[in-house]
């Protein structure tokens, strides 16, 4: 797993990071993907970034040069000169970024090693920069996201003859593209190419943790699968194997971009052979990508709010999951409540009977799925009678039965924020469409009732 830390001088600001890679392939190959600027060239850099400029000395003393270049074209100079060489085994340079006329930006050190592990290669990269003039030092704060991304790349390269890969920009925070990844109920609104439907029979989301399902075709043939979970590192990165025909391991990586999240997925077959025959006779290029595509959509129809309150987070956590706090504030305006009971733990339910200013009794439920106090709460929020049974919304028959909801809160300086995010599942076509075109009801509608909250919060 990758770790990394930040040191602070009254000099100038510096950072390191230490990141742990295994490849599957040996470490020759990978050494030589770092010494060889046709390889170097094609993976060094953020995603989607280029180098049009790659020049290598391998030699101690010898100079390496890259440019890279933005997306937006904007170029990005970098060298250094090599201080060791061991070949197969380690490499140590310095790593210099300039500006555009060549002056020093950012002053480093980095040094990598290559392990063999039974045919696969252990790459350990250990890298120290400190900013040489004054705006540099925002750079150094996405130094580990863009070695991660280099890594990633390499990845791909290695691979390159027996892997799909893809990747896309998500208009969503990463926890939350995660979590859409990770969670059975979630997962079956999405998951596969266009056409096809998708049933979870068992997903256990940790290390030797198996997700069993299988993908209805539109052709109406199901299609069985297995997949062993090889590392979780939530809210990073997912590696798991795929152990029936046709066989494969994928890496999903999540990095932030802001409130964004750019999703890069590789899959590794065992052959060029097999992977060119997946490709072919099942589409498997278009697959992954209409896979992803139809992950946009689903995450395009969630609904989110927040609301930063004047009050420390501890004493916001208690006003939303203690009942006796949750009679003042919680529901529509007007609204009163007439029974709330709640059984903090997963699995356990907040049900609750709301009556109306017309004297109408409304019930409802959350069945809790991941409680992290006091800084996170999922739960599955549905309309009910009075024995917790699910029932339709009372005034909507197409409205989704269950609605999952994810709360975070985050304090700074003794204010809380608040940030409530949601979307159907188990839901029909026709369910998630009257999601959809409900966000401005619904934002009316929380809007009212975290008035409320920060009402009860203030005459506290």
């Amino acid at each position: 797993m990758p770790a990394s830390n930040a040191k602070t001088s009254t000099s100038a600001p510096e950072r390191e990071v230490l990141i742990t890679r295994v490849f599957d392939a040996p470490r020759e190959l990978v050494f030589k993907a770092w010494t060889d600027p046709k390889h170097l060239s094609r993976w060094w850099g953020p995603h989607m970034f280029t180098n049009p400029v790659c020049e290598v000395d391998l030699r101690i003393g010898g100079k390496w040069r890259i440019v890279m270049r933005a997306p937006d074209g904007a170029e990005h100079p970098c060298g250094g000169v090599y201080r060791e060489i061991a070949k197969g085994e380690k490499l140590v340079f310095t790593n210099i970024a300039t500006d555009k006329d060549g002056n020093p930006i950012l002053d480093g050190l980095t040094s990598v090693t290559f392990a063999d592990e039974g045919g696969k290669t252990k790459l350990t990269l250990k890298t120290r920069a400190t900013a040489v003039v004054g705006y540099a030092a925002e750079y150094l704060k996405g130094m580990e996201m863009g070695w991660t991304m280099s890594l990633e790349k390499l990845g791909d390269e290695l691979f390159s003859d027996r892997a799909i890969v893809a990747s896309r920009v998500f208009d969503a925070p990463r926890e939350r593209v995660f979590e859409m990844w990770t969670d059975a109920e979630h997962i079956g609104n999405w998951y596969g190419p266009k056409g096809f439907r998708l049933t979870t029979h068992e997903m256990d989301v940790r290390p030797g943790g198996v997700w069993r399902f299988v993908m209805h075709g539109p052709d109406g043939k199901d299609y069985d699968n297995k997949i062993v979970y090889v590392e979780v590192s939530k809210p990073e990165r997912l590696v798991y194997d795929h152990v029936v025909y046709p066989l494969f391991q994928s890496t999903t990586t999540f990095l932030p971009l802001g409130n964004k999240t750019l999703v890069s997925v590789r899959m590794v077959f065992e052959s060029a052979e097999l992977r060119n025959k997946v490709a072919k006779e099942h589409g498997a290029v278009e697959g992954l990508n209409q896979t992803l595509e139809r992950l946009g959509e689903a995450l395009s129809g969630w609904f989110s709010i927040s609301r930063v309150f004047d009050a420390p987070r501890d004493l916001v956590w208690k006003a939303v999951t203690e009942s006796e706090r949750l009679v003042h504030w919680w529901g529509p305006k007007g609204f009163t409540m007439v029974k709330c009971t709640v059984d903090l733990r997963p699995g356990g339910l907040f049900h609750y009977c709301m009556r109306s200013p017309d004297g109408h009794e409304m019930w409802g439920k959350w069945v809790y799925r991941e409680i992290t106090a006091p800084e996170r709460l999922v739960a599955v929020t549905s309309f009910s009678d009075a024995e917790g049974n699910i029932l339709r919304h009372p005034m909507s028959a197409t409205w989704p039965r269950e609605v999952m909801n994810t709360m975070t809160l985050t304090e700074r300086d003794g204010k809380t924020t608040m940030t409530i995010a949601g979307g159907p599942i188990n839901a029909t076509e026709e369910e998630r469409k009257t999601f959809d075109s409900s966000h401005d009801s619904m934002e009316r509608g929380f809007t009212g009732t975290l008035d409320q909250l920060e009402a009860y919060l203030a005459g506290l």
